[in-house]
């Protein structure tokens, strides 16, 4: 369980970093409407984080009983978040095949922003480990909540 709990910081922290995003993606999508599906997807990783971190500390550490209700808006939110994984990691593997599908784009950029494509590397290579983590993560609290599924009860 040690792992565990070091991969739950690691989503909590990541998590906390995709809700600030979001706060400005949000006013970006009110502008842009295309940009709503990107933060759908963050938002419901952010919740994830959230009910998860909620998860952990009540039914893991102190054993307590928790809503069913809580159970649902973790497994809803497990589906968008992974669907937010597979998405990184197949556009952060899509950049690392094809490194110069944005030559065009540093082109219009200022010289002093050359070095631009091996960030963009670097972002990817990020996001590959995030979302690889994030999507362990997520395949173990399933089984994790399987195996405690006593501790959900009905609400009254």
């Amino acid at each position: 369980m040690i792992v565990y709990r070091i991969l739950s910081v690691f989503v909590n922290l990541f998590s906390a970093l995709i809700a600030v995003i979001t706060l400005f993606g949000v006013m970006y999508a009110i502008a842009n409407p295309a940009a709503l599906l990107q933060c759908f997807l963050f938002i419901g990783v952010t919740l994830y984080g959230w009910f998860a971190n909620r998860f952990h500390r009540h039914v893991l550490l102190q054993e307590e009983r928790l809503p069913r209700r809580q159970k649902d808006w973790l497994q809803v939110n497990a589906i968008v978040a992974f669907i937010f994984c597979v998405l990184g990691i197949s556009n952060a593997v899509y950049v690392y095949r094809n490194p110069n599908i944005f030559d065009d784009v540093l082109k219009q950029l200022p010289p002093e922003m050359a070095a631009s494509q091996q960030l963009l590397l670097n972002i990817s290579t990020g996001l590959f480990v995030c979302c690889l983590l994030l999507a362990i993560h997520i395949a173990w609290t399933y089984i994790l909540v399987r195996k405690h599924a006593a501790y959900f009860t009905d609400e009254a």
